[in-house]
């Protein structure tokens, strides 16, 4: 058990503490950082705080009363009564207002208004006047009733069986789950393509002349996988709590970070669906590793491991809309595809305990399959150099003790 562990630190130390995984690492956050920077950058440039002018002719804006203020990221625009069109065209000429409306007689029968601009008035500003003109139209009815009208109404979708409702505001918390799924899938690729690396590296220098020589072939590839889902997790322990960060923080200033949270469902089923599916992964890829004869050639051979994982993507609409459809069911229970499904339909649906227990006993099956596959074909393929194992030896060799 001492060797298998110090297999397993040796391959953790060697990625983990090498410059290359290091910037790998950072690399997604980075991306996350610079697409949010941008998202927020395209918001600023929406956000004009100019203020707005407005000519009233139907006589209920003498006495205005303010609008609520707007949700953040937007920023309060000020809006400025003028006496006539010309008073407010040369405001408007010599850039202290972006805009000016004139609101006519008829407005409260016909609801029809007329904008003066130079350059168009975005989005934020325009809804922001007409929450004004709401406010101001509502300015005699409860309060309450005021700002709901002010706010629009907010949708809860609740599914057939009427165990879950989602309502407009918690698209979030619908989405978390499939980016749990997702992060774990990289996470999986990428550290299954270390192990598979390292062991046709090691097949190819002939180190494990050496390492055969005092430990047993079992105990090493236990190693390696136990080391390669160690720096799997590395990986999603550091972009969880970078994202942990990054909401504890938008909460701040975004609505719809302010509910999100992970629900037990959720976590459960990240222990015991797509935990079993990672070690099941980085035992595939260590199988491929010990059968073939250099990298480029394994890196070839990852697709047959890939594509299942991404096969849920071609019914995920199916899986959105019937969450409890026997396609759905069906992907939930296959291993390779059940982490991306299981998790799409969890943002969606309740699922029954049943469905949640038999997944993870084939996961756990799946994967301790995928481990007893890697050992014997590293014990199979370990010496040979230059000649690929072939898959259907694995199977029919006879003498390999387990």
């Amino acid at each position: 058990m001492n060797k298998t562990f110090l297999v397993a630190w040796q391959e953790y130390r060697r990625h983990v503490f090498n410059r290359r995984f290091l910037l790998g690492l950072m690399s997604i956050p980075l991306v996350v950082v610079v697409m949010v920077g941008l998202i927020f950058l395209i918001i600023s440039m929406e956000n004009n705080t100019t203020p707005i002018g407005y000519v009233d002719y139907a006589g209920f804006l003498s006495d205005p009363v303010p609008a609520p203020p707007p949700e953040p990221p937007d920023k309060p625009v000020k809006m400025i009564a003028f006496a006539s069109d010309a008073e407010a065209q040369s405001a408007l000429d010599s850039g202290q207002i972006q805009a000016y409306y004139i609101i006519p007689e008829d407005y409260l029968t016909a609801g029809t208004l007329n904008v003066v601009y130079v350059a168009e008035v975005k989005s934020p500003a325009r809804n922001q006047f007409y929450n004004f003109l709401t406010a101001n139209i509502l300015r005699n009815t409860d309060p309450a009733i005021a700002n709901r009208v002010i706010k629009g109404a907010e949708i809860t979708v609740q599914s057939a069986d009427g165990k879950r409702s989602i309502s407009t505001g918690d698209w979030f918390s619908v989405i978390l789950p499939m980016i749990i799924a997702l992060g774990f899938i990289v996470a999986m690729f990428s550290t299954g393509g270390y192990l598979m690396q390292a062991v046709v590296e090691e097949k190819e220098n002939r180190t494990m002349e050496v390492i055969i020589t005092s430990i047993s072939p079992n105990q090493f590839m236990a190693g390696k996988i136990i080391g390669d889902t160690a720096i799997g997790l590395t990986q999603i322990f550091v972009w969880g709590l970078f994202i942990g960060v990054g909401v504890s923080l938008g909460r701040q200033s975004l609505d719809f970070l302010r509910g999100v949270q992970i629900s037990m469902q959720t976590a459960i089923l990240t222990v015991l669906i797509i935990f079993p599916s990672f070690i099941t992964v980085a035992a595939l890829m260590a199988t491929i590793g010990a059968t073939v004869t250099e990298a480029r050639e394994g890196q070839q051979m990852t697709g047959l491991v890939a594509l299942p994982i991404w096969i849920p993507y071609m019914f995920m609409f199916t899986m959105l809309n019937n969450p409890n459809s026997p396609v759905a069911i069906a992907l939930s229970m296959i291993p390779l595809t059940a982490p991306l499904a299981i998790l799409v339909r969890d943002g969606v649906t309740v699922l029954p305990a049943w469905q949640i227990a038999l997944s993870s006993a084939i996961q756990i099956l799946a994967a301790a399959g995928a481990i007893w596959l890697a050992g014997r074909a590293f014990r199979l393929g370990m010496l040979r150099y230059g000649k690929r194992l072939k898959w259907r030896e694995i199977f029919t060799h006879q003498g390999v003790k387990s």
